[in-house]
């Protein structure tokens, strides 16, 4: 009985260390302007979590659908996906190049609950309504894709227009 149960332990150890790979923790931001870069170069939409630690409800958002986002190929051509994180003491570069707190910059936002998404382009215009809260896991992700394809529609559309001028 004693091996079957130290052979059952093994191959569970195994299997976890197997996908461990598969597990990631969401980037958190550190300086604004070079998140920009990268969403202005690849024509991205900024996709910021406000979050604490303690938040439950900012883990099931995760788990259930940022992180799974953050792995899908057809995301990662329309988004760049943060973490500002809300906790004490927490600081971050804002757009302009200044260093503030995370709490301060999430009041210029209007946040004040997590978890909240907000999408932004990489000046940190607003492009469509922010998300506040995890309230129905059957269509939240349907939610958040259509925020998504609001700030894309917008981007494009900005883009066209100085294409044209």
């Amino acid at each position: 009985m004693r091996s079957r149960v130290i052979v059952t332990l093994v191959s569970v150890l195994m299997v976890a260390a197997s996908h461990a790979g598969d597990f990631a923790d969401m980037v958190q931001v550190q300086d604004l302007r070079e998140e920009a870069r990268l969403a202005k170069a690849n024509d991205l939409v900024l996709l910021l979590e406000f979050s604490s630690e303690y938040c439950a409800y900012c883990r099931k958002l995760e788990n259930l659908f940022l992180l799974p986002m953050q792995r899908n190929a057809d995301y990662g051509s329309k988004i760049l996906i943060r973490s500002v994180s809300l906790d004490e003491f927490e600081t971050l570069v804002d757009f302009s190049g200044r260093s503030i707190s995370t709490k301060e910059f999430a009041a210029r936002y209007e946040v004040s609950l997590t978890p909240t998404l907000i999408f932004l382009n990489a000046d940190g215009v607003e492009l469509s309504d922010k998300l506040v809260g995890i309230w129905s896991e059957d269509y939240y992700g349907g939610f958040i894709d259509d925020r998504i394809d609001e700030a894309r529609e917008k981007l494009q559309h900005v883009a066209l227009a100085k294409f044209s001028n």
